[in-house]
Formats: structure tokens, sequence, C-alpha cells
């Protein structure tokens, strides 16, 4: 029960402190399967709902392969595939996403600090004819504290850099990673995407995710 009051705290204190803004949610599943000790796969779905959660503005699902050369380093690369509006009265569109990622981690003490390095490339189609849409350098450094515990919160910054338009958007979270069991985590997120050189203003996204190892 102290568990369960803890994941709603953290729950209601972000819904409280954002109650004035916009907010939308992200909410998935991923399946972790390992093939070897170094390397594995993972399949993944997600609905994204903006606007105060008023309706369904993408779904998306994509497949990875990983590899763990060194101790505290992996490289990945995946597919996306995402249907998505612009808003609740335009088509629905398909866009196909690469990405490409290359990670490393270390523990100092209670902290573990985490850098991750991803390069993304999307497609869009169009009724059929598609064609290049826009490409991105990502980094993003992630601090989790390891509290002895089932509950491991976190927190991370993503900064976004658009390959031909510069840097564009830093994405800074907060969260918490609940391990249910050896195989089954929760885990509960709040971030919001922050233009660089623009006043343009963004949303509060909560995301919910579940994940699945075996």
């Amino acid at each position: 029960m102290k568990k369960i009051s803890l994941i709603i705290l953290f729950i209601c204190a972000g819904w409280a402190a954002h109650a004035q803004s916009d907010v939308g949610l992200w909410t998935g599943g991923t399946v972790e399967k390992k093939i070897t000790k170094k390397l594995g796969f993972n399949i993944g779905a997600q609905v994204r709902m903006p606007d105060n959660v008023s309706y369904t503005q993408s779904y998306l699902g994509e497949l990875g392969v990983y590899y763990k050369p060194l101790k505290g380093m992996e490289v990945s690369a995946y597919y996306r595939f995402i249907n998505k509006r612009k808003d609740e009265t335009k088509d629905w569109k398909n866009r196909h996403r690469f990405y490409y990622n290359v990670s490393y981690g270390k523990k100092f003490g209670k902290f573990k600090v985490e850098d991750r390095l991803r390069f993304q490339y999307q497609f869009k189609d169009n009724d059929g004819e598609i064609g290049y849409d826009k490409s991105y350098f990502r980094n993003k450094i992630e601090v989790e504290y390891d509290s002895k515990s089932d509950f491991t919160p976190f927190v991370s910054a993503d900064l976004f850099y658009q390959i031909g338009g510069g840097f564009n958007q830093i994405r800074p979270k907060a969260g918490v990673s609940y391990k249910i069991n050896k195989k089954n985590a929760l885990q509960l997120s709040v971030f919001k995407d922050v233009a660089i050189n623009t006043t343009a203003v963004s949303q509060t996204t909560f995301v919910v995710g579940y994940k699945l190892k075996f």
C-alpha cells in the first residue's frame, strides 16, 4: 500500500503543478527479449493524446535490436512506424522513422549517469508517395538515484539538433521507475518540450509506460 500511495502522490503532485496549462498523455508498453547476455531486441507500442487528452493524435509501433559490447555501453538500431494527424480535424498520415543509439552509463555512489547519443531520420508517406521529412541528432543525459528499493527516481535532459536547422529544442523530464517483480516494471514521468530561440509554448506531457523482460 505504501508503494501504491507513492505512485499516486507522484501523479497528483505533477498534475497539480501543471493544472493551469495544457497537458498531454503518452501511454504504451515495451517487451524486451534477451537472446544472449549481450544481445537482445525490443518491441514497443504507444498511443499519444494531446490537448488535455481530448483526442488521439498518433499511434506508433517500433522494433529494435541492441548490443552491449562493453560494460555500461550499448548500441542499438530501431524502426518506428507512426500513424499521425496534425489535429482531430485532419487526415491520418504515415511516418517511417529510423534511429540509432550509442549510450554509456556509469555509477557514482548511489547515482548512475548515462549519456545517450541518437541519430534519427524520418520519411513521410502522403497517399503512397514517400519522401524525406527531417533528421536530428539528439543527446540525452539521464541521472538515476539508487534508492535501494523497487523505486528508482530519475531526471534527464534531451537536446535536439535538427540537421539543416540547428539546435531547436530541449526536453527536460523527471520520473520514477517501479520494479513490480523481476520481469515487470512500470514507469511514470512528466516532461515539457522547451523551444530554443522562439517563444513557442508547449504542453506538459505525462508518460505511463509498462515494460516486460524475459
